[in-house]
């Protein structure tokens, strides 16, 4: 059985191409989606697309939504403590893997290796 793994979900192309390749080579289980949303403004954080419109993706994925809500503004040091917490909750389901789609920028994905250890 392949581990399991969330995806993370910007809600824009690069997540969702890293979802489509995910599933085509079928090495992980894509058991959830992974979004952090600005929760003063009900918007996923990267993209600013409504939660309305994130619900929509995701149940078109077929798939639970593993949300991290975060403040405006939002210091690093409260996104890493609450992606920590959510990422936890996910080791007690059996969760040990996270595919991200903006690893082709280096310093992005020396962070989120760093981060996800």
């Amino acid at each position: 059985m392949p581990p399991r793994a969330l995806i993370s979900w910007s809600s824009g192309k690069d997540s969702a191409w890293a979802f489509h390749q995910v599933r085509r080579e079928d090495a992980l289980d894509i058991v959830g989606v992974l979004t952090t949303v600005t929760q003063p403004y009900g918007r996923v954080s990267m993209h600013g697309v409504r939660e309305s419109v994130l619900a929509q993706q995701v149940e078109r994925l077929g798939l639970p939504l593993y949300p991290v809500y975060l403040p405006a503004p939002c210091s690093n040091d409260i996104y890493e403590t609450r992606m920590a917490e959510q990422l936890e909750r996910c080791r007690e389901e059996s969760i040990t893997h996270v595919v991200f789609g903006d690893l082709f920028l280096e310093d992005v994905r020396a962070y989120r290796e760093a981060q996800m250890k």
